[in-house]
């Protein structure tokens, strides 16, 4: 029987423990992600809960998720958005997102005032325009609902305020209003008037999902460490008879 060369020997000797070790360092990693992803929500659920003082709202001001921001300007009532398909309570409605200008020469600011009960048409709608126009609004940075997949596009109707829209993003937004945006929107405080329905929360199922993806990626890093040093012994006693 030809033997095989010392070279394929080799390889095939080496080949294993090494893809081992990249299986094994790739599973650690992904656990510490996981850690990582962890603490991540529950520094947001402390900043969500946390108290603070109120940032005004400027063209450098890049708040955090969920910072204290407070704005003093106009709500543009003749250019509201409408976002549908929202559930509360079982109940279908729209979040009311109404522009507000801080400044003729700044991005504008959406303001999420909450979320109101469908009608049962568009012509049902009620008037959604705030009563005080002008003053200081607070709440906290966020962004706008939004979904996995969203089927079809945005806007169907660019022709009527108030745009009613499926889970748009800020860019389009943006493009029905004729105007730049800021990249993060206002939840207006359940304090301030004007709003409907404001039960905002962290949108994350909590740190206990991501430690236990992390202890099954340790788990099986360990699992294939052990494996793998059964392996070895085998091999170990094989090669001294």
């Amino acid at each position: 029987m030809k033997r095989k060369p010392a070279s394929e020997e080799l390889l095939k000797r080496l080949i294993p423990p090494l893809v081992g070790i990249v299986l094994i360092a790739l599973f650690v990693r992904l656990g510490f992600w996981q850690l990582d992803r962890a603490q991540q929500t529950v520094d947001m659920q402390r900043a969500f809960e946390k108290p603070a003082r109120f940032a005004m709202v400027s063209g450098d001001l890049r708040p955090a998720t969920f910072q204290a921001i407070e704005v003093r300007g106009r709500y543009l009532s003749d250019r509201e958005v409408v976002i549908e398909k929202a559930i509360q309570d079982g109940a279908l409605g729209y979040f009311v997102i109404t522009p507000l200008e801080y400044s003729s020469y700044e991005p504008l600011l959406l303001v999420n005032r909450g979320w109101i009960r469908k009608g049962g048409s568009r012509d049902g709608l009620p008037d959604i325009a705030p009563d005080d126009l002008a003053g200081s609004v607070r709440g906290k940075a966020g962004n706008l609902p939004r979904v996995g997949i969203r089927p079809g596009e945005a806007f169907a109707d660019h022709s009527v305020w108030p745009r009613i829209g499926v889970w748009p993003t800020l860019d389009e937004v943006a493009a029905e209003l004729g105007r730049d945006v800021l990249p993060y929107v206002l939840l207006l405080d359940p304090d301030q008037d004007d709003g409907y329905s404001r039960r905002w929360k962290p949108a994350h199922s909590g740190p206990s999902m991501h430690y236990g993806y992390a202890f099954q990626w340790f788990s099986m890093a360990i699992a294939l460490l052990a494996i793998m040093a059964w392996n070895l012994r085998k091999r170990g006693r094989r090669d001294a008879r």
